[in-house]
């Protein structure tokens, strides 16, 4: 196994159980909702305020923010990683080409 594949298993096997974990809670939740559901309140609903974003709006817009900023940071990543390769490669092609002297003092 490469370590790029190695790599590559750890971080599927990471999200897969963050999914797990993710699906058991909402699983959790729904089951709450649907048992609180059974039961009549006298509480209020809570209402909805004029002018803002629903929660599911929040997150969404958030997502979209949070999307730009990674792609953003990936691309200046990117471009500083092929600066450095670009330096490498220029100080082996000049090591390369001057001979290292073989005189002794």
């Amino acid at each position: 196994m490469t370590y790029t594949q190695y790599l590559e298993k750890v971080q599927e096997d990471v999200l897969e159980g963050i999914k797990e974990n993710q699906d058991a809670t909402l699983k959790s939740i729904e089951s709450f909702r649907e048992l609180a559901a059974a039961y009549p309140t006298t509480v209020p609903a809570f209402p909805k305020l004029e002018g803002y974003p629903s929660a599911t709006e929040l997150i969404e817009k958030s997502f979209e923010f949070t999307h730009k900023l990674l792609d953003l940071r990936k691309d200046y990543a990117i471009k500083f990683a092929e600066i450095v390769e670009t330096a490498q490669k220029q100080v082996l092609d000049a090591t390369v080409r001057q001979p290292k002297s073989h005189k002794h003092n």
